[in-house]
């Protein structure tokens, strides 16, 4: 397999990293289904490994994925799910035409007519969403064959190298959004029927399992061949029983929310923070990860390297009393995981980072990027690189992905930049104003909102840098100073929903969250005799937490010294530090991580209790 670039998520919408676009793409397997698809299509040369595989895998956000990158494993079969965009309208078309029919009575011709309206707008709907997620406006042409595998893709077909050739001839330049709708009406996506029935061949004493040796062999010797390491990969990964075989028969419910770690003047952290519900009992994996912004394949924001992780707490009789359930610390590359059960109710869902990886970065900038300039016209006008940072402050405020701003969405970001609400008297003007869609803001008119701020202050930018500032970048434009995530919470038995409640800085709730998992986790090392101060250590491949309890009646000051750590940077930047804990409390000392994960990494941290 190959680099992806793209970034897809599991469940019952897929989303493209940097877009959140809808890929029409339904988990509806968790066991490896797709892996004998790929082998199944490639033997058979419906497909080629490759373009089933592009469509399947993107970037491993399941549970048991890989990550961006090289992709290990992926669980996706195509059933052409519609987006929650044409979900949406879809409903609400339903929704009219109920009312209407208690108005009055409908002939067939005007109701055939009306359902044919609505399925050639889903239809087109979709299209441009696909479309959306490669490109950043319909008017944009698809320049290359790679280009048009990739829509092709997101719009939910496996294109061949043949189906490639076919709509890209050696006379081909480029084609536009309306060549692209015409191929798709052309091009129909596999049904689920057809799939299930392809695994059924490879599953052939119906049993529902496919054994890793006979996995093995179709992946490593037909169609488009996957080296051992790969294959070793996928079934480490995989859902596996105790007979060493992948249960196909599994069907999985996906919610997704985005968000970000941005990093306060003080150094503090603030970040959204998350309620979940779900209506029963069920297995559940949770992931989290940086989300890439970056359009260029090949090429990663630069706040990847930042770790992430999740702390799941239950809601009981208040939000004070929150319980900690567990939080996600299996990794793979930049991703944090964590698979339990979870009984029915409300959660609470808590992004966390260290601050080892994001901190206050000392960059010395050269020059001031511009924001406005003059057009030809003499009228004012953003530059390019001010609409490419914009568009990724779009993406990272959308936080459900649905490709719009609603009015809490947009909230966040005035909270965020400017400490105030939009009430619903000025949404109501600013939808009037500018362009929106079911009353959320389109990013054309999150653009033109900047514009027109920047017309009413005369083309001066320190507004809009105050903006900028506020969302973590600098004067050059490069967001240093936060991080954007991605939380995936899947589902067996249940659908989960997932809202954003607020954004603010490292609460009671979280900072007790990690005190607990680190004494529950982490080895104790008692500093007195009398067994009253104690260090815990809760070592993982990604991270060293250290928090330290006092049960006596008296404050405490302990000397901490990490001099002997090699390859070792912690979140306070000192290498030799004193805390005082207060008495019967218990506090984080301090997150370490490896400098350079490259590298082998030593922790050797000398605590000693100061008179």
């Amino acid at each position: 397999m190959t680099n992806w670039p793209g970034n897809c998520k599991a469940g019952s919408q897929l989303r493209r990293c940097g877009t959140g676009k809808p890929c029409n793409w339904r988990t509806i397997v968790m066991s490896g289904k797709w892996l004998v698809l790929v082998a199944w299509w490639g033997v058979l040369g419906a497909l080629p490994t490759s373009g089933l595989a592009k469509s399947l895998l993107w970037d491993c956000s399941d549970p048991k994925g890989a990550g961006p990158g090289r992709c290990n494993v992926q669980y996706f079969v195509h059933t052409n799910a519609p987006s929650v965009a044409t979900q949406r309208m879809a409903n609400s078309l339903g929704s009219n035409a109920s009312f209407s029919s208690q108005k009055m009575v409908l002939s067939e011709s005007s109701q055939a007519k009306k359902s044919l309206y609505s399925e050639e707008e889903i239809f087109y709907m979709n299209c441009r969403a696909a479309y959306l997620a490669v490109f950043k406006s319909s008017l944009e042409n698809i320049k290359s064959k790679e280009q048009l595998c990739l829509v092709l893709q997101q719009a939910g077909r496996n294109p061949s190298q043949k189906t490639i050739d076919k709509y890209w001839t050696p006379q081909t330049i480029t084609l536009n959004f309306d060549d692209f709708c015409n191929i798709l009406k052309k091009e129909k996506p596999a049904t689920k029927t057809e799939l299930i029935k392809a695994f059924l061949k490879v599953n052939t004493n119906n049993d529902g399992y496919i054994l890793h040796t006979e996995l093995y062999k179709i992946l490593t010797m037909r169609g488009e061949k996957m080296t051992v390491q790969e294959v070793n990969a996928i079934t480490e990964l995989a859902d596996v029983n105790s007979n060493g075989k992948l249960d196909y028969n599994k069907d999985w419910q996906c919610a997704q929310a985005k968000g970000c770690f941005f990093l306060e003047e003080d150094g503090e952290i603030i970040t959204h923070r998350y309620k979940l519900y779900l209506p029963q009992r069920s297995t559940v994996y949770i992931t989290i990860k940086p989300l890439n912004l970056s359009q260029l394949e090949g090429k990663t924001s630069s706040w990847l390297s930042v770790d992430t992780a999740v702390y799941v707490l239950k809601e009981n009789e208040s939000q004070e009393n929150l319980q900690l359930v567990s939080f996600t610390e299996v990794r793979n590359k930049e991703m944090f995981k964590w698979k339990g059960e979870l009984g029915s109710g409300i959660y609470w869902l808590i992004p966390f980072t260290t601050g080892c990886r994001l901190k206050k970065i000392n960059k010395q900038i050269t020059g001031e990027a511009k924001l406005v300039y003059k057009d030809e016209d003499g009228e004012l006008a953003l530059t390019k690189e001010f609409k490419a940072a914009l568009s990724d402050i779009f993406e990272m405020i959308d936080l459900d992905g649905n490709g719009l701003l609603s009015l809490e969405e947009y909230n966040f970001f005035e909270l965020r930049t400017s400490g105030e609400k939009c009430d619903e008297e000025a949404w109501a003007v600013c939808r009037e104003n500018f362009d929106t869609k079911k009353n959320e803001l389109t990013r054309q008119g999150f653009m033109d909102l900047h514009l027109m701020e920047a017309n009413d202050h005369e083309g001066d930018p320190s507004d809009l840098w105050v903006t900028l500032l506020s969302l973590g970048y600098n004067k050059a434009l490069e967001m240093i100073e936060a991080c954007p995530f991605v939380i995936d919470i899947y589902a067996e038995k249940c659908k989960p929903r997932i809202k954003a409640i607020n954004l603010e800085a490292g609460s009671r709730q979280l900072n007790r969250a990690v005190c607990t998992s680190v004494v529950k986790k982490g080895d104790a090392k008692v500093l007195d005799n009398g067994e009253s101060i104690i260090v815990y250590t809760y070592k993982s491949d990604a991270r060293i937490t250290s928090v330290i309890e006092n049960k006596s009646e008296n404050k405490v000051v302990i000397h901490v010294n990490n001099e002997q750590s090699k390859n070792c940077v912690n979140n306070r930047e000192l290498n030799i530090f004193a805390v005082e804990v207060a008495p019967k409390s218990m506090m984080v000392c301090q997150h370490v991580m490896s400098l350079n994960e490259q590298e082998d990494w030593i922790y050797n941290c000398v605590y000693s209790l100061l008179p």
